[in-house]
């Protein structure tokens, strides 16, 4: 049985073809479009790409799941909020039902992503933390953690600093505002720094931009260490993959702070941090997993 699994993000919309052994047969990706016809037509045009892919058409997968950013009802199979995607509520399995034989399972794009991490890792205890346009996480907890109305691990509007920078959530300071990328790219920019390259600055304003984002990150990890106890932490996302520095800037500063402090026991949540080798991919893998439940 072959499935299909997409990813709708803000910049792209990722679709992969898994077989029986959960093995990519086929993958493609192409720009997403917003709004509630944007969305269905970027679904089914990278859908029909991986589908031609493997020679087969939309009706023969044996299984379909989408992840999509924003708050799911995954019983309904409707998005009833995806602000960077200009989607307040979209009845996504409705407006797909049509063109596929298989049921469809439309799910939040970062538990998707955990289920992903869990098989990768070979692990039922990982707790992924995405960092990209805003900033999320989900946790394997044996099963999936979901929390009331599948709102579990939305952690990018926990404040930071009350003082902070203005939030589109109507707070100041969340925590989104420091390491999200729709924040993050533009003051870097302002102040003329590269991402990327970070931790080679040279001016007191490039070691003030590092030491915020290697304090936040770590702060972030240290809450959901806390939260959910898990045996692993994989930390993900376009924001993260951009800059390699940023893995071991945290795990460093987490075992320099567990030299400080008896708890959290940071020294030993660093040895959980991690990254996937197919963080690009896990996404869209992790669709394809939902979509067979």
């Amino acid at each position: 049985m072959l499935s299909l699994g997409i990813d709708i993000g803000g910049t792209k919309a990722h679709a992969v073809v898994l077989d029986d052994d959960n093995a990519v047969v086929a993958e493609d990706a192409i720009f997403t479009r917003r709004g509630l016809e944007g969305v269905r037509q970027v679904t089914l045009e990278v859908a029909q790409r991986v589908a031609d892919k493997v020679g087969v058409g939309l009706r023969d997968f044996g299984a379909v799941g989408i992840g999509i950013p924003g708050v799911v009802d995954r019983d309904k199979g409707e998005i009833a909020s995806a602000v960077n995607l200009r989607i307040e509520r979209m009845p996504l399995r409705e407006l797909l039902a049509d063109q596929f034989s298989a049921p469809i399972s439309v799910d939040n794009d970062v538990k998707a992503t955990v289920v992903a991490a869990g098989m990768l890792l070979d692990s039922t205890s990982v707790t992924y933390i995405n960092f990209g346009t805003g900033i999320a996480a989900a946790t394997l907890d044996g099963t999936l953690v979901r929390g009331k109305d599948n709102a579990a691990g939305e952690i990018g509007h926990l404040v930071l600093n009350p003082n902070g920078d203005p939030c589109r959530c109507g707070q100041r300071g969340c925590l989104e505002t420091v390491v999200g990328g729709a924040y993050l790219a533009p003051r870097m920019d302002m102040l003329g720094l590269d991402w990327t390259k970070l931790d080679a600055a040279d001016t007191p304003t490039g070691w003030a931009a590092y030491d915020q984002a290697v304090r936040c990150i770590s702060q972030i990890v240290g809450i959901v260490a806390v939260a959910y106890a898990p045996e692993r932490i994989v930390l993900g996302g376009g924001v993260i993959g951009a800059a390699p520095w940023v893995i071991p800037a945290v795990k460093s500063f987490l075992i320099d702070r567990g030299h400080m402090v008896t708890f959290p026991p940071y020294a030993e949540i660093a040895e959980r941090v991690t990254t996937l080798d197919h963080d690009n991919q896990a996404p869209a893998i992790g669709a394809a997993l939902i979509g067979r439940v």
